[in-house]
């Protein structure tokens, strides 16, 4: 057996005292199904903490860190979807990590314990809502890197998504997503908000007169959909935020973000380029369209769930730390 280090001992006595009690009553096919899922899932786990963080599993000495591994292992022994097992052991690892009772550790604990509520289809359906809503992919320097990373990193858990009004209430009901009925969101909007330097059609300095004491400057540049056209150089708000501090011209924010956001592309237009360029947007439009999906939200508890399935997915093509959005 591999040597995982100090605290493999005491991982597999969670393992141990998991099978004996809590799979005993079990028939003795089924038993041994569960018992081979729970070793399974453990010894994924233990693997992939000793090649990545191999200090932490000093952790699992914890109470809660051994809690956590007992609601990932009931969840595995009863599911064996090896998808969600995936995703079990990356929030396994990370709840692993640290001890202190901060948010993140809360979330990620709670997390394990939804997960074993859900398939794997819902898991997929918080990732695509995650990575619509919550997160913004750098500042892509025109359309085609945009879509070359929206392919690399959405399209993956388009494939074959689907889902009812009563799929996405169960979600809710699980504390993976919230529904706001109030607030209503549509896909190529929360694109064209997030990047609106991707989706501006430029303007002229005899329609907008206000951007010609900025031409001649790195704040201004040729449109480009239409190079006849100007428009403000930056991707997003926040990046010209930064290339104001850097230029000490912060007092011109206003009126730049202003010349940022002006004529942009339409919802259609921008929906049916989304539509020509990702692979499953158009079916996760329509299904966003049809059901309450388009008022819902990620909950800290679903972002941490999603995060765990890009990062299962994905590998090394996502490295953002879950910190980004729960600290």
């Amino acid at each position: 057996m591999a040597n995982f280090g100090l605290g493999y001992e005491d991982v597999l006595a969670v393992v141990s005292n998991y099978v004996d009690t809590k799979l005993s009553t079990l028939s003795q096919a089924a038993y041994e199904e569960a018992r081979d899922r729970v070793e399974e899932l453990t010894v994924n786990y233990l693997r992939k903490i000793q090649d990545h963080h191999p200090e932490a599993l000093e952790n699992a000495r914890d109470p809660g860190v051994q809690s956590a591994i007992l609601d990932a292992q009931s969840a595995y022994a009863k599911m064996g979807d090896s998808d969600l097992g995936q995703v079990l052991v990356e929030m396994l690892v990370k709840r692993t990590e640290s001890t202190d009772r901060n948010v993140q550790q809360l979330a990620l604990t709670e997390a394990i314990a939804a997960t074993g509520k859900l398939s794997y289809r819902h898991v997929n359906l918080v990732t695509a809502l995650f990575l619509t809503i919550a997160v913004t992919f750098g500042a892509p320097r025109d359309p085609d890197t945009l879509y070359s990373i929206l392919r690399t990193h959405l399209s993956p858990f388009l494939k074959g998504l689907s889902a009812s009004d009563s799929d996405i209430q169960y979600l809710a009901d699980t504390g993976a997503t919230r529904i706001e009925l109030l607030s209503q969101r549509q896909v190529a909007p929360s694109f064209q908000e997030t990047y609106p330097g991707l989706f501006c059609k430029g303007v002229s300095s005899e329609t907008t007169p206000s951007i010609k004491k900025y031409e001649g400057t790195s704040l201004v540049i040729p449109c480009i959909r239409d190079n006849s056209l100007l428009q403000v150089n930056a991707t997003s708000v926040r990046q010209l935020e930064s290339a104001l501090l850097q230029l000490g011209m912060e007092d011109a924010k206003e009126e730049l973000t202003m010349l940022l956001r002006d004529n942009p592309m339409s919802e259609e237009e921008i929906e049916q380029e989304l539509v020509d360029r990702v692979p499953g947007m158009e079916s996760f439009i329509r299904l966003w369209k049809s059901t309450v999906l388009k008022s819902s939200m990620p909950s800290i508890v679903g972002m941490a769930i999603a995060h765990a399935n890009v990062k299962k997915t994905l590998g090394s093509n996502f490295m953002a730390d879950l910190g980004i959005w729960i600290s």
